[in-house]
């Protein structure tokens, strides 16, 4: 039966009519009319519903909700959401298995665009069109930068004849130089889809070449790598957006020969000279910093002036990395501010040593543009690197609002940098760097502004006598601890998520570090650059390499102090869960920030508290070659037993920071029988099955080691499996016919292999990427495979699936498409492998 709901109507003088038994003006206690819901009166004084206590809550929260979505967006907080929502589309972009079609995210994007015309001012629909077109945006952009950049990504490794121009050259901590070569030619054999640029390593004493000079010479050409295990970072994606299509190294040192001319506009023709002749002054400027300052001290000066970072030592890049003072190497947005930051003041304070002048002109103008100068030569020198672009498109933008009297540090202006930066690079988005730059610029700015608007000093406290200089001094120590909690704070979790370690003591030694740099090193590299023209910078650069080597001091005894803590994967979530907790409570002026508090909390919990992967047993790089066994001491210790004897550093590191790795065990080295020439080339069937025999027995008689004759073949017994790994063509039919499982760093042959034991082979290595394997029961030959790939098809993935022979790519799909006609264009029939 319905239930008769009492109205308790309100008549201002002014109401037109009542109801039976109600005079004008009056408010009738209670009228049971079945027919009429219960209303009561608004702030307006118009009739509004009673709702029941069970929902009286919920209206309350949608009023409060309204009214502090309305406050935010009277701070100008709807514009801060543009770079977080283009970001978003551009990383969900790049996120997906397969390319989404162009003319569908365009069409999408128009017609949420259209849609948001029409809605625009409603409260919430308009927001969410609003917000939908930007993802979409994001979406297009991340499609149009692919499409711009094209990088031919080797599909095999190669060893050819190269010819090109050199690009740029930077030495690294042997003294060899690595070469960023545009590419010309290729022969013995010419490759079918030649790369447009690599970086390779030159050894030897030969002449170092210069940016702009021809190259030639005989090299190895590898694909860029791709991830050390899975969920870890793809840096063939980042070779891919930089414009590297391989790397490698000289087998001797390289040539130098005439630069093949061809027919350029004349903005090639500009672009290139400006090019060469900025990588020389870089080489110069380099040069001389390490003429004057020898060892670690240099190659960190250099760091930090021209952006080359190859120079350190193990050791001292180990240090940085540890203490959480790593950032200081990279050309970042504290050098850039500095360098801007020192002109602006110098020049302000120079204009006011002169009498009236400051009453004349505006000097605060002036001393703007001449930072924008300064920022602008530095990154010139810097080589370009994607920390410095970004920083230098905030420095600019920030010297260009007080240019036009705005304010300078703001969130609305450091906004427009990071929407300025993802429109022009979106790849960006998915990188470390571009994350903690601008969480880290978000975090100091909120966090300064809640501190100028903190509760005022209790009266007794502010009437304490304190000295001029101990309150300076406090205040100093005060902004830099300040500065270093809210920086380390909001890196952490990308710190944690990117590279699995956090340093517990980045903030003492940032704290010890930050007056060095900002007082002695930047201020005398500057005036060591102005100087150098002069032949007068010698005093000011060795001044600057006694400040570095104090940083580098502070970063050995913090780096004494512990390791800090370790972190395994995350679950995929986490990281945009965080990050979004992260943008609420730095970008929000309201209560609202609190729901970042909560997301945080909510996702670090979880991450602390479930369970922790299955470990694998096994671990296997792309190429076939690393093979690892994990093993877990009595200690808890995790210890990786390789096939290798010295482990290759750049994949071992990785699997130590993701897994906590403590240490690796060495195998047993079986030595090789004497060999004919003949056998050299071709070991016969029989006479490979009988040295593998020998180490199989042995491994069985000591399991979970590596007998391994060197550049051959291992063994290693592990549970009633029997693992061998092949590293040459001529073992691999013993070893499928004796192994209970086979990776083979070299193709399967046609016939030769039991197909019925589990051979994972150079071919599935090469499609699947880096592996983990957790063995079950050998004799059901049960195991679980985790490969890095699963059948995505983008475009820093697409070259493993490229077949030299048939100029074609097999895909994930098993369709057959032809290679486009600009790779192929003036190559004949010689394939690269």
């Amino acid at each position: 039966m319905r239930e008769k709901l009492e109205w308790v109507p309100f008549f201002p003088d002014d109401a037109g009519g009542t109801p039976d038994g109600a005079t004008r003006g009056e408010i009738p206690s209670k009228v049971d009319m079945p027919e009429f819901k219960a209303f009561s009166q608004d702030e307006d004084g118009n009739p509004a519903p009673v709702l029941p206590d069970r929902l009286a809550w919920l209206a309350g929260v949608r009023r409060n909700l309204a009214a502090l979505v309305e406050d935010e967006l009277a701070h100008g907080r709807a514009f801060l959401a543009a770079p977080v929502l283009i970001g978003s589309g551009a990383a969900f972009w790049f996120s997906l298995a397969t390319d989404p079609p162009f003319p569908w995210v365009l069409g999408l994007m128009a017609a949420f665009v259209g849609l948001w015309l029409l809605v625009r001012h409603h409260f919430v629909i308009g927001p969410l069109m609003a917000g939908a077109a930007l993802f979409l945006c994001g979406m297009g952009l991340a499609d149009v930068e692919t499409t711009r950049q094209a990088t031919i990504l080797l599909d095999r490794p190669v060893t050819t004849e190269i010819s090109g121009r050199v690009v740029s050259v930077e030495p690294n901590k042997q003294g060899n130089q690595r070469y960023v070569i545009a590419l010309e030619g290729t022969n013995r054999p010419m490759l079918s889809r030649m790369p447009q640029q690599v970086a390779l390593l030159a050894r030897g004493k030969g002449e170092p070449l210069l940016p702009g000079d021809g190259i030639s010479g005989r090299a190895r050409l590898s694909p860029p790598s791709g991830p050390a295990l899975p969920g870890l970072n793809d840096f063939a994606f980042a070779s891919f957006y930089d414009g590297i299509g391989a790397i490698g190294y000289f087998y001797t040192p390289p040539q130098r020969i005439a630069v093949t001319t061809r027919a350029k506009t004349l903005f090639e023709t500009a672009s290139d000279a400006f090019g060469e002749a900025t990588e020389n002054l870089r080489d110069t400027i380099s040069n001389r910093i390490r003429a004057l300052v020898p060892g670690d001290a240099g190659a960190f000066a250099v760091a930090i002036v021209t952006g080359e970072r190859r120079g350190l030592s193990d050791q001292a890049n180990s240090d940085l990395r540890v203490s959480g003072l790593a950032h200081i190497i990279s050309i970042s947005g504290l050098h850039m501010a500095l360098a801007g930051g020192l002109c602006f003041v110098g020049l302000r304070r120079g204009f006011s040593l002169v009498p009236g002048l400051a009453e004349r002109i505006a000097t605060k103008k002036i001393a703007a543009a001449g930072a924008i100068l300064t920022t602008t030569a530095y990154f010139l020198i810097s080589g370009y690197d994607v920390a410095a672009q970004r920083s230098y498109l905030m420095m600019v933008i920030l010297l260009s609002a007080a240019l036009f009297d705005r304010p300078v540090f703001s969130l609305r202006n450091t906004a427009f940098a990071a929407l300025l930066v993802i429109c022009l690079s979106p790849s960006q988005v998915l990188g470390p760097s571009l994350q903690m730059s601008f969480a880290a610029t978000f975090a100091l700015i909120a966090g300064f502004d809640l501190w100028r608007r903190r509760p005022p000093m209790p009266g007794w406290l502010e009437g304490i006598a304190v000295p001029g200089v101990l309150k300076t001094f406090a205040k100093a120590v005060a902004a830099s601890l300040m500065t270093s909690a809210l920086g380390g704070f909001s890196t952490a979790i990308f710190s944690a998520a990117h590279f699995h370690r956090f340093g517990l003591h980045g903030l003492e030694a940032n704290l010890m570090a930050a007056p060095i740099i900002s007082m002695l090193v930047m201020p005398a590299g500057m005036i060591g650059m102005l100087l150098m023209p002069l032949g007068l910078d010698a005093w000011a650069i060795r001044l600057m390499g006694w400040g570095v080597q104090a940083v580098l001091w502070i970063g050995h005894l913090v780096a004494g102090w512990g390791n800090g803590l370790s972190f395994g994967r995350f679950d995929w979530w986490f990281l945009p869960v965080s990050t979004a907790g992260l943008l609420l409570l730095t970008l929000l002026k309201t209560r609202l920030r609190l729901l970042g508090v909560v997301l945080m909390v909510a996702a670090i919990t979880h991450e602390a508290t479930r369970p922790a992967d299955p470990e694998p047993d096994l671990l296997v790089s792309e190429d076939g070659r690393f093979v690892a066994l994990l093993e877990r001491q009595v200690t808890g210790e995790l210890i990786a037993i390789v096939n290798r004897r010295k482990p290759p550093s750049f994949l071992f590191n990785q699997w130590s920071s993701a897994l906590d790795i403590a240490h690796s065990g060495q195998p047993v080295i079986v030595e090789k029988q004497a060999r004919s020439e003949a056998d050299r080339k071709s070991l016969p069937p029989e006479r490979a099955e009988a040295e593998m025999r020998n180490a199989i027995v042995s491994a069985k008689a000591n399991p979970t080691v590596f007998y391994c004759q060197l550049g051959e073949f291992c063994a290693m017994a592990v549970r009633d499996w029997l693992v061998v790994t092949v590293e040459r063509r001529d073992f691999l039919s013993a070893a499928c016919a004796s192994a209970g499982l086979v990776i083979a760093a070299v193709p399967r042959p046609q016939a030769g292999c039991d197909t019925q034991r589990p051979v994972i082979d150079l071919e599935s290595l090469r499609r699947g990427g880096s592996m983990e394997i957790t063995l079950g029961d050998a004799d059901k030959a049960d195991f679980h495979l985790k490969a890095t790939f699963s059948g995505e098809n983008r475009p820093w993935i697409r070259h493993r699936y490229y077949d030299w022979r048939s100029r074609s790519f097999t895909l994930p799909e098993a369709r057959q498409e032809r290679a486009s006609d600009a790779e192929d264009e003036g190559n004949d029939d010689d394939g690269s492998l």
